[in-house]
């Protein structure tokens, strides 16, 4: 591919802060570049041109817009005190938000010489005390690809008894450079705080962030909501935050041009060194696959794309396992951008582009539940379920079925040969049992269609197995990890009510299972104020599971967002949350134990 060279029309030179012009900023981050790129030839502004700090373009800090025009501060850059660096231009060949493969085109040299500094006002020193919890979100955008491009609003709620106050830190995906750190005072207990970063005029836009939220005076818990486009075209991905990282983490389910699905996953560091992390992966025929290692900065995130990736194949699904001397937190993000209804299909067709995240799972349990599953239900709804082996020694787990609010009878399936420490078992309902032929009828083999809880037995109570769900339709897609920790209490950070006005705002039913509760109290708390609404009880039978609409919920008020509390009675519960709008995208999230006294 031949290029014409690029030129670069430098606009603007400042410091941040209302800086006058000579004055040198106090450090990276205070240096904003911006400009326009343009044809040297035709003198046309180049929209869609990466801008990269080296060579390869492996690095790319912001694409042109439509204008041609960008903006960077040095902090992107990876510059420091008493530093030159260069600036290049590169036309983009092909571009996702997780991988780039660019040509070439024109360097430029900046000879600015940064003095040294501190940390600068939008990142004031962190809090030297031991805080009570901290959380951490690997996976945190603002206009990431443009104004309607992805952005995550991040919801905070305090799980305690007494009020807390957050310290909320933004690192680049870049550098782990810290690019904003807040303070957020006097959360009330079990009330939510939410962060749109959209709406944050102090952060970049088109980046990417790790961000990790410190609470003093309760234990916090966190869920984002992702989401790109409009109506139709929206799509959305919701996953929540870990407290606690750890040093093997499992993803039961990642793909490479699976049907048009791929499945980036991001990994965020929860230690106190730099991270060597190390991602192996086995296809689900058993085959070996390569170990991938990435390096990554204390709080910082890195991705892995498999589409990308060298040695590994088209067309193919593998199982996971990530290793690291530090513990780390991961968050897979599947997508389809030429998305028709299909999966485990036929080829993908070109239709409304979908996604969904999805946690990595760091503890496992030789039970897992999961509050919902489907075949053929309204919508068009059918869940694949993929479950990991994560013991040591083989095992033949097996999956007990029960109707959705309903008394019939289970149905129960068991994998149809073992499954090998760190490899998965994929069960697709609408196929007779091992086979891909289709099946409709209820039967040994065959799952009758329907809404369902289901309940993963490893069939070793030794073992410990993750499950990871992917609920798809012909127009959406979501997907959740199976609850291997039930509780008494657990929580919902953010559960809405027609948010954005009828008819066709965002609405979160919950699917609520008992494990061994005969029911559960809900109490629902207003975003707006904190106040306590309503407290409802609900039935659930133990072994089952149901569904509560906020719409069906008398006491509640339409555009509205509450944080919701459930209580089991005489035992444990689990529940997710489905977050969806009657255009678009869906996703879901997992419900919060009640965490553990610090």
């Amino acid at each position: 591919m031949t290029m014409r060279p690029i030129t670069f029309s430098l606009a603007v030179l400042l410091g941040v802060g209302g800086l006058l012009a000579g004055e040198i900023p106090a450090r990276a981050s205070d240096l904003v570049i911006s400009g326009f790129v343009t044809d040297a030839v035709t003198g046309a502004r180049l929209p869609g041109v990466c801008v990269a700090r080296d060579a390869a373009g492996s690095q790319c800090l912001a694409l042109t817009d439509s204008t041609g025009y960008f903006a960077s501060d040095a902090g992107d850059l990876g510059a420091s005190a008493g530093q030159t660096w260069d600036l290049y231009f590169i036309k983009s060949g092909y571009q996702t938000a997780y991988s780039e493969r660019f040509v070439l085109s024109a360097p430029v040299r900046f000879n600015q010489v940064l003095a040294p500094g501190g940390q600068g006002p939008l990142c004031p020193s962190s809090r030297p005390d031991p805080p009570t919890r901290a959380v951490y979100l690997p996976n945190v955008t603002k206009t990431l690809g443009g104004g309607a491009g992805w952005q995550t609003p991040f919801i905070v709620q305090n799980t305690g008894t007494q009020a807390t106050t957050l310290e909320v830190s933004f690192y680049r995906f870049l550098n782990g450079a810290c690019a904003r750190r807040r303070v957020v005072s006097a959360l009330a207990p079990a009330t939510s705080f939410a962060d749109v970063p959209n709406n944050d005029n102090d952060l970049p836009g088109d980046t990417q962030f790790a961000v990790v939220v410190r609470s003093f005076g309760a234990p916090v818990v966190s869920v984002v909501n992702g989401h790109a486009g409009a109506g139709v075209v929206t799509e959305v991905f919701s996953y929540v935050g870990t407290a606690v990282g750890a040093n093997k983490v499992f993803l039961p389910n990642i793909t490479r041009r699976f049907f048009g699905y791929v499945t980036p996953f991001i990994i965020q560091n929860l230690g106190s060194a730099e991270a060597a992390v190390t991602a192996s992966f086995i296809g689900f025929d058993g085959s070996p696959g390569p170990a991938i290692v990435r390096q990554i900065p204390v709080g910082g995130s890195k991705f892995i794309d498999p589409n990308s990736e060298p040695g590994l194949v088209d067309g193919r699904q593998y199982s996971v396992t990530v290793t690291s001397a530090q513990p780390v937190s991961v968050v897979v993000n599947t997508h389809n951008d030429a998305f028709g209804g299909s999966y485990h299909c036929c080829p993908p067709t070109i239709g409304d582009p979908v996604a969904y995240a999805t946690n990595g799972i760091a503890a496992g349990a030789p039970r897992v539940y999961g509050p919902y599953a489907a075949k053929n239900a309204p919508g068009g709804h059918v869940s694949t379920i993929v479950v990991q082996n994560m013991s040591a020694n083989n095992i033949s787990p097996r999956l007990d079925f029960a109707p959705l609010g309903g008394t019939g009878p289970t149905q129960s399936f068991a994998s149809p040969s073992p499954i090998a420490p760190g490899a998965s078992w994929a069960f697709d309902p609408r196929s007779v049992l091992g086979t891909t032929t289709p099946c409709t009828a209820s039967s040994a083999t065959c799952l009758g269609e329907g809404e369902y809880s289901f309940v993963a037995d490893s069939g070793d109570a030794t073992a410990s197995i993750g499950v990871a769900v992917n609920v798809i339709s012909p127009t959406t897609a979501a997907g959740y990890t199976g609850i291997a920790a039930p509780a008494t209490k657990v929580f919902a950070p953010n559960v809405t009510r027609v948010l954005g006005g009828p008819p066709g705002g965002w609405t979160t039913p919950i699917l609520l299972q008992s494990v061994t509760a005969t029911a559960a109290t809900v109490e629902w708390r207003r975003f707006s104020d904190g106040q306590l609404v309503l407290t409802q009880t609900v039935q659930v039978p133990p072994g089952r599971a149901m569904r509560i609409d906020p719409r069906d919920v008398a006491g509640l008020s339409d555009n509205t967002q509450y944080s919701v509390v459930m209580t089991g009675t005489g035992g444990t519960i689990a529940a997710v949350v489905r977050v969806s709008a009657i255009e678009g995208d869906a996703a879901f999230y997992e419900a919060f134990a009640e965490p553990a006294a610090p």
